[in-house]
C-alpha cells in the first residue's frame, strides 16, 4: 500500500518539498544575522548555515531521482532547523 495514491500526488509532493527546502535556506540565513545582531555568536547559530543546505540538497536530488523519502528527510530537517536552533541557543545561554 502506498502513501500517495498516483503519480501526480507524489509529483505534487516532490515539487513542494523541493520549493519548501530551497525556500528554507535564505530565511535561515536571515534569521541567523538577525540572531548574530542582537544576541552575539553562540554555536547553535552554525546549524542555521549547515542543515538548510543539507536540506535543500535533499529536496532537490529527491525530486530529480523521484525519491519520496529522500524529499520528505529533506522537508524534516528544513522544518526541524530553526525549533532546534533556538532551543540549542537557548540551552547554551542558561
Amino acid at each position: 500500500m502506498s502513501f500517495f495514491n498516483g503519480v501526480e500526488d507524489l509529483e505534487l509532493f516532490l515539487s513542494r518539498s523541493r520549493m519548501m527546502t530551497v525556500m528554507s535556506v535564505p530565511v535561515c540565513v536571515g534569521v541567523m544575522v538577525f540572531f548574530l545582531r542582537e544576541e552575539g555568536w553562540r554555536f547553535s547559530l552554525l546549524l542555521c548555515c549547515v542543515l538548510p543546505l543539507l536540506a535543500a540538497y535533499l529536496g532537490i536530488r529527491g525530486k530529480r531521482e523521484i525519491r519520496g523519502g529522500m524529499a520528505a528527510a529533506g522537508l524534516a530537517l528544513a522544518v526541524a532547523t530553526l525549533p532546534l536552533a533556538l532551543v540549542l541557543a537557548w540551552l547554551e545561554g542558561a
